[in-house]
This record gives C-alpha cells, structure tokens and sequence, in this order.
C-alpha cells in the first residue's frame, strides 16, 4: 500500500494518553505506523466554545437538565469553519474522525472520512443516565448531527454490535459502510500466563479488582454489597477500588482504594497493571457501557470478568468463557452468588482465564485493530484505482 496523507480530527488531543481513555492516543499511533504522512487537525482556536459548553453542561446538570451545546448545529458549523481552513491547507486523502461527528458534519471535501466512534447519539442520549433529560430541539440537533457524518463517512468504524446496530437502525446507514473494528487494550508489559501465573491469582485470596471513575454510575454500591455477602460467606477476599474514593479516606474493612492512578506516570502505569496481574476476578456492575476497553485491560492480564449484559459489554466479553454476564437488574446479592460459583470451581476460573488472555492476543489488542484498519484503507485505494481506470477508459 502506497503512503497516504491522512487528517486525524479529533476534539480530544491525540498526545495526551489521558483524553477518552487514550483512545485517540493509540489510534494515532497505529495510524502512524501504517503512513508516515499523518497530521492531526484539531479546533484550538475556538477551543474556548469547547470550554463553554462543558461549563454550561455542568451547570445544566445542576438543575436536572442534560444540555450539551456542542452537539448543536451552531457549535458544528463554529468549529467546522475551522477544521474546513486546516483540510484545505492540508489536502488529505483519508480523513479519520475519531468521536468527532460535530467537527466533521459540517465540513466538504472529496476525500474519504473514516468515522471512528464508540457509540451513536440516539443510543447515548437514551442510554447514559447523565444524557437522559435532553430537551427535544438538543435532540433534533444532535441526531441531525449524526446523521450527516454517518451518511457523509465512507465507513463508519464501531467496537460493538450494539452501536453498529444503532447506526443501521437509528440512521438508515448502508450496512456495507458499517465496520466493526474493536479497540485495543491500553496496557505495558504482559505475563506470561503460566500454571504458576494462574496459581498465584486463583490459589490463595480472592482479589476482587473494580475501577471507575464514576462510582453510581459504575455500580461501586453493587460491588461493595456482593463483597459483604461475600465476606460473610466466609469466603477469604480483597476489593480493590481504583479511579474513585466514595469513602473519604476511610475504606472499610478488606477494601484498598487507588482513587487516581495516572497511565502518564510510568510507576503508577505499572502499578495499574500490576493490580490486573494481581486480580483474582475484574468486577464492573455498571449501568452504562458503550464499550469498556477495562475488559480488554482485564483480557490481556488472563483476569476474568463479572459484568452485566449492558451496552458493548458482550462485544468484549464473551459470557460463560472470557467471564461471566449477568442481567442488568442483577444486584450485590446476585454478583455474591456469581463470583462465590466461580471462585469454587478453580478448573473453570483457569480455563476462563486462558481464553480471556487468547482473546486479548487474538481479537483485543492495537496490533489487531491495526491490521483491520488497513484493510480498509487498501479497500480505499483499490476502489480510487478503478474508479480512476474507469474514468480513464471512458
């Protein structure tokens, strides 16, 4: 495949391994690796208006509302004029959006957009608990948003059947511009998954590992109440809670709390692996999950997991092999039962184990999602090519 020049737009920064989870982090990176002629647009100089509407939004959110302006047709049209100015100067042949449908709804071009996104609007905005009290005019704006870019993309890139679903179904898109590529996990150095390996995570105590920055809305109150049943079950166990601190300070009994740990910081980066590789069972009620590349990290560690069938959860997990999935209603006591089933049966949680860490290698890691990418650029160039071969014979 000939070198490409590729636009990236993106609303998070790409240098910054923190923004979304370090989604546009990697994808650059990957990107980079199959061109060397890559440039990120961004709209920094009306970045101000970003800040605006975040502000608004929490001041919304105080009141009941959910109002996110930069899902309107003024902060698009604002923000594209300036990403239009960027790829007229750049003249890319590939653009690639990363969870950039305002940015590129209102821009025009002749190149190809890739539109790279975890989710659709309509399924965020009934979904996620924080976007559920949209007004109607927001929802008309934000939908007609994504409906230009996926109708605009030549594919539209998602990780989970969930959100490809939306977009046949919410969107009208064409299914042959549909693509499913799912995100890599965003982890260090890896273990080798021995009997000593899976001897040492399943042998001695259950180490429960939750993370989440958002404590209700990923069910911290489901897992703390599953490892009180457990406790009094009689069962030897530790809850690691990393990324939040709903105790102030004061942790009960048996539970270790990380509230911040920086992937930018190379010893906290290795202690948030090290806390995968330590993990017995990764736990993660959550109510809301368009994706969860945590499932991906807790895969390549062989540490299975205990999730709800919620969202692109199912996309990542694979219920009764990499780990186990119960019904969104499920509650402490359900999760008790599940965790306590497995942790009884040691030949099973080592075979799940296994095909969670095969999975990871096989289907959840950068190298893969690159190798996919790819594709779909040759499927690019192969079709620029006979549409030049056509227009040349004619």
């Amino acid at each position: 495949m000939s070198v490409m020049k590729i636009a990236i737009v993106s609303r998070h920064d790409p240098a910054d391994v923190s923004a979304w989870s370090g989604t546009p982090y990697f994808i650059t990176r990957e990107i980079k690796k199959i061109s060397g002629d890559v440039v990120v647009v961004r709209a920094q100089k009306t970045a101000w208006l970003l800040m605006l509407t975040k502000a608004f939004r929490y001041l919304f959110r105080k009141f009941g509302s959910s109002i996110d302006l930069s899902v309107t047709g003024t902060y698009s049209r604002t923000v594209g004029k300036e990403i239009q100015k960027q790829i007229d100067q750049v003249k890319p042949e590939i653009i690639v959006g990363i969870a950039a449908s305002p940015e590129l709804a209102n821009i025009h071009t002749n190149a190809p957009i890739l539109h790279i996104s975890d989710a659709t609007y309509a399924i965020m905005a009934d979904y996620y608990p924080e976007q559920s009290r949209i007004p109607n005019w927001l929802w008309r704006e934000g939908n007609e948003i994504e409906r230009k870019v996926i109708g605009k993309s030549f594919y539209s890139i998602f990780p989970s059947q969930w959100a490809m679903n939306s977009a046949q179904k919410d969107y009208d898109a064409d299914p042959n511009k549909l693509k499913f590529i799912r995100l890599g996990a965003n982890v260090g150095a890896l273990p080798d998954v021995s009997d000593a390996y899976l001897e040492k995570k399943f042998g001695g105590k259950c180490n429960l590992l939750f993370m989440g920055k958002d404590w209700d809305r990923k069910g911290g109150d489901i897992i703390l109440s599953a490892f009180q049943h457990i406790q009094k079950a009689g069962i030897d166990a530790q809850l690691t809670i990393v990324g939040c601190d709903p105790f102030s300070g004061s942790p009960p009994e048996g539970v270790t709390v990380y509230e911040n740990l920086r992937k930018s910081e190379p010893e906290q980066f290795e202690l948030y692996n090290k806390l995968f590789s330590e993990a017995s069972l990764f736990v993660l009620p959550t109510r809301a999950e368009a994706y969860g590349l945590v499932f991906a990290e807790a895969a390549a560690f062989a540490t299975p997991a205990v999730a709800p069938t919620t969202g692109g959860v199912p996309s990542v997990v694979d219920d009764g092999k990499s780990g186990v999935l119960l019904p969104s209603s499920a509650d402490g006591k359900d999760y008790a039962e599940a965790i306590i089933k497995l942790w009884e049966d040691k030949e099973k949680l080592a075979e799940m184990a296994i095909y969670a860490h095969k999975k990871y290698v096989n289907e959840l890691n950068w190298d893969k999602w690159r190798d996919d990418f790819s594709l779909l650029l040759n499927n690019l160039q192969t079709a620029d090519s006979l549409k030049q071969e056509s227009a040349g014979g004619s």
